[in-house]
């Protein structure tokens, strides 16, 4: 009652003179613009150009837009939880990048195009030796694509095959059906260390289990943006995968640009 009486002193003296009238600056309608008080200075409700249709429109596409980005927050929080980065590599970039010849100056100039999305091809083909920068390159990439809102996936071959593997226990939260939507999903994927992985061969002497599941992901992911890296020659992929190894070339290989890099491994520096 007294924060009442309050309020009607302090307004105690100014009275109502009437309503004005607007023009809508969105619908074009007239409308009530706002109540006058005292000496017309004082505005009583909200000083705007648009109509309370108008205005309720303006906030509900607000609304529907901060609900979307919250929903592609979400989405990109479940890549990058999924992907794995080499510890070393987190702050790779491609400005710390320091080529040590002429085959790793033509793969950073490459991977630049295709980053900013300057390049013809979809995937970029990364083989050579261990330790010259194919990963941390691969890493640039993921890291400008990521950076421009894209939602990217970025994982070693061992380690994907060890989560996929890791459901089958029944224990696991994530199951290959979503692990492979993930990978089917998202607009980059950086598949590090094709090749690399081990599983026992079947009686034949071949990877089976692997060389299908490397099929279904490079099957998965024509005509998307993709990177792969390997320490491997053709013929050695071929003798891994069996007889799957051409299907599973073919895919990987499709509307790609093999960057063949050379060197020495930095890690071994100063070894005799």
């Amino acid at each position: 009652m007294k924060a009442a009486n309050a309020l009607k002193e302090i307004f105690s003296g100014w009275e109502k003179r009437g309503i004005t009238a607007a023009i809508c600056t969105e619908c074009g309608e007239q409308f009530d613009n706002y109540d006058l008080y005292g000496n017309g200075e004082f505005k009583a409700s909200i000083d705007d150009d648009t109509c309370s249709a108008c205005r309720k429109k303006k906030e509900d596409a607000e609304m529907v837009k901060r609900i979307i980005e919250k929903r592609e927050e979400r989405k990109y929080i479940k890549f990058e939880n999924f992907s794995i980065l080499p510890a070393e590599l987190k702050r790779a970039e491609f400005n710390n990048y320091k080529p040590k010849n002429e085959t790793q100056s033509d793969a950073l100039e490459t991977i630049k195009l295709f980053a900013e999305g300057s390049h013809e091809k979809t995937t970029m083909f990364f083989q050579g030796d261990t330790g010259i920068g194919k990963t941390h390159l691969s890493m640039g990439a993921y890291k400008e694509f990521r950076n421009r809102g894209k939602s990217t996936l970025f994982i070693d071959l061992p380690s994907l095959l060890a989560s996929i593997r890791g459901t089958y226990s029944g224990d696991s939260d994530m199951t290959q059906d979503k692990i492979m939507n993930l990978i089917r999903d998202c607009e980059l994927l950086v598949l590090d260390d094709i090749g690399a992985e081990y599983v026992k061969p079947d009686a034949s002497g071949f990877e089976s289990w692997a060389a299908d599941i490397i099929f279904q992901v490079a099957n998965a992911r024509q005509g998307k943006k993709n990177i792969y890296t390997t320490n491997f020659t053709a013929k050695y992929l071929n003798q891994k995968y069996g007889m799957m190894s051409k299907r599973i070339l073919s895919r990987l290989m499709n509307n790609a640009t093999v960057i063949k890099m050379e060197g020495q491994d930095h890690r071994l520096k100063g070894l005799d």
